[in-house]
Order: structure tokens, then C-alpha cells, then sequence
């Protein structure tokens, strides 16, 4: 088993080189969390070789002792992220207005669409970079396998791969552009529950 917690802070005035900056010429106005911020992070792996029926011999041993768990679980805070919207002359970052961002955080309101506005054309927005955070991940992926003996030299193996196994919702980020009529909602999840099943030969 093994354990892991990050607890990190990413700040630049730009994440990456495909960023279209708003005010290239003022660092200062960029700066702020990056896209990939994620604030905590926990991860743990496991194995676990069940200890069930491991004393019994023949044909109900080799069905039901020897099987094994393994998986990965990960929690994981929301990515940061900016509001901007559409002016007569582009879009642009958009206005903080003041009160509390952090909303609800329902599929129809994430964070307090009050808060924002659209900037004015005479000037750019005053809304921070990475002001509002978005939804966070708890992902559980497990996997069963066993391993069985057909004749001394051959042998196959099963296994059941449970991607999202609780079937968890972990919703996308919240629309974030203060001129679509969807401007705090949250329209999407990441995939629900995946199965697959593999049958291996050896010999």
C-alpha cells in the first residue's frame, strides 16, 4: 500500500504557451493560480491477496482462494479558474463587484453569480485570476483478478477492471462567461462507472 498527499500552490502569469493573455505587456494583471493548480491532492494505492479459502485444496481452492484486490483512489481539490466575457471590442476578464464568491455550488449556481459582471469596454476587469474554484474529484478504481491453474503448464487469468466503481458524480467545471445565459451553471460530469473484463491464456 502505498500513501500520498500534495499540498501545493502553482502561481504564474501564464500557464502554458498556448495562453492568449489578455494585457501581454503587464505581468501583474496575469498573475495568479495556474490551470493546473490543484491545491490537495490524495492518492492511494493498494494490493490486498484475500486471505478467503486459502487452506482449501481442489477443484472449489483453485475457484475461490487466490483472489486479489487492487486499486487506485484519488481525492483531488477544483481547478481555479477566471471569469471573462464579451465585449464590443473582444472578450475580456470580468468585473468583481464584491460579496462572497463561493455559492451554492449546485449544478445551477457553482458560485455566487452575483459577484460578477461584465467589464465596461473603456477598461479591462477587475476579477482575479483563478477567483473561482471549481468542482473537485474523488475517483476509486478497482481491480479483481484471479489467477487459475488448468494443467501444470498452462494457467489463465481473470480480471475485472471497475473504473469509478461507486459510481460517483464528479462534475465538470462551472461555465464561467458572464454573457451565456448558462453563466454558473454546471452542464456535465465526468464518465460514471466503467466495467471491462479480460480473460489471459499462458502456457
Amino acid at each position: 500500500m502505498t500513501v500520498s498527499y500534495t499540498w501545493s500552490k502553482a502561481l504564474s502569469d501564464s500557464s502554458g504557451d498556448s495562453d492568449n493573455l489578455e494585457d501581454p505587456f503587464n505581468r501583474s494583471f496575469n498573475y495568479g493560480p495556474t490551470n493546473f493548480d490543484r491545491r490537495h491532492i490524495f492518492v492511494t494505492t493498494y494490493t490486498w491477496r484475500l486471505p478467503l479459502f486459502r487452506r482449501m485444496q481442489g477443484l472449489g481452492g483453485n475457484l475461490l482462494k487466490g483472489w486479489e484486490v487492487s486499486g487506485i483512489t484519488r481525492f483531488q481539490s477544483g481547478q481555479y479558474l477566471t471569469p471573462t466575457g464579451a465585449t464590443s471590442i473582444g472578450g475580456r476578464r470580468a468585473d468583481y463587484v464584491g460579496g462572497e464568491i463561493t455559492g451554492p455550488q449546485t449544478i445551477v449556481e457553482w458560485f455566487n453569480k452575483a459577484a460578477f459582471r461584465n467589464a465596461p469596454d473603456k477598461r479591462r476587469g477587475t476579477a482575479g485570476i483563478g477567483i473561482i474554484e471549481g468542482p473537485g474529484r474523488q475517483v476509486w478504481d478497482i481491480s479483481l483478478r484471479k489467477r487459475f491453474a488448468v494443467t501444470e503448464k498452462i494457467g489463465t487469468q481473470f480480471q475485472g477492471d471497475f473504473f469509478n466503481a461507486w459510481n460517483l458524480v464528479n462534475l465538470n467545471n462551472p461555465n464561467v462567461n458572464t454573457t451565456d445565459v448558462a453563466f454558473g451553471t454546471i452542464n456535465g460530469a465526468a464518465p460514471g462507472r466503467n466495467l471491462q473484463f479480460g480473460l489471459k491464456l499462458t502456457f
